[in-house]
């Protein structure tokens, strides 16, 4: 296996295919927390200074985006309409190929991305050894047969409490493997198993994964198809937090 986490971001780097995976950039999430009634700094040019960062940094020739580049649904804001086109292009001008699988938030994102972008079923594509999807509908017969599936649309989240109660949650790498009796009723053929990317925008909210009270989303969890107690958590810095099973709250 030649992935690598790269240290601090929520970006995971193949050295094999020389491809950069991440997901859920969520371009315009601004705009709704600004309809709610807050104003914060953009955050589309952060995020596009760190990942031409993280792409220079690793070498990478490919992107691979997992899902949910833009936020708001069904209609999207002046904000995704302008920005989306121009990280788009800053990032074509540093590696060969970018790849998008559909997330929930991407209904009409053929709109905004240049010709050169590889807009691929919902249902994910292989790249090496690797099926990607985003998480939120049923992957393909193929991504499931890859050795190892990425995905994004949990957000997956560790979530701690301290000596008096308080609770806080961090972003976290969750890596795990299939409930084999679950998954075979739906799919022949699986590989060894999965990694769940954390939000590439740290403005996200997500889901305590060691929280038994948080509700289930996304096809894996839902379903019952990932032996989730038995999984690891990993946090951004690289530590490892043991088993999901081992630090519910």
């Amino acid at each position: 296996m030649t992935l690598e986490p790269v240290h601090g971001e929520s970006a995971l780097f193949a050295r094999d295919i020389r491809t950069l995976f991440i997901a859920d950039m969520h371009i315009g999430l601004e705009h709704e927390i600004m309809l709610a009634g807050a104003r914060i700094p953009p955050k589309t040019g952060e995020m596009r200074k760190r990942l031409l960062g993280i792409l220079k940094k690793t070498g990478a020739r490919n992107l691979v985006i997992a899902g949910d580049l833009k936020h708001n649904i069904p209609m999207s804001s002046f904000h995704e309409e302008r920005e989306i086109p121009r990280v788009i292009e800053a990032l074509l001008e540093v590696v060969e190929e970018i790849h998008l699988v559909p997330g929930n938030h991407d209904g009409g994102i053929q709109d905004y991305l240049p010709s050169d972008v590889i807009l691929h079923s919902n249902k994910g594509f292989t790249i090496g050894d690797y099926g990607v999807w985003h998480g939120h509908c049923w992957p393909s017969d193929e991504v499931m047969a890859s050795r190892t599936v990425l995905m994004g649309h949990v957000h997956p989240h560790a979530a701690f409490v301290d000596g008096v109660g308080a609770r806080s949650a961090e972003r976290c790498w969750v890596r795990g493997k299939w409930n084999f009796a679950a998954a075979h009723k739906k799919y022949d053929v699986l590989g060894e198993g999965f990694l769940m990317i954390p939000a590439f925008n740290d403005l996200c909210g997500g889901s305590r994964v060691n929280d038994p009270g948080q509700k289930k989303i996304g096809t894996v969890l839902r379903h019952g198809l990932a032996n989730i107690r038995e999984s690891e958590m990993f946090l951004l810095d690289g530590t490892n937090l043991g088993k999901v099973g081992d630090n519910l709250i």
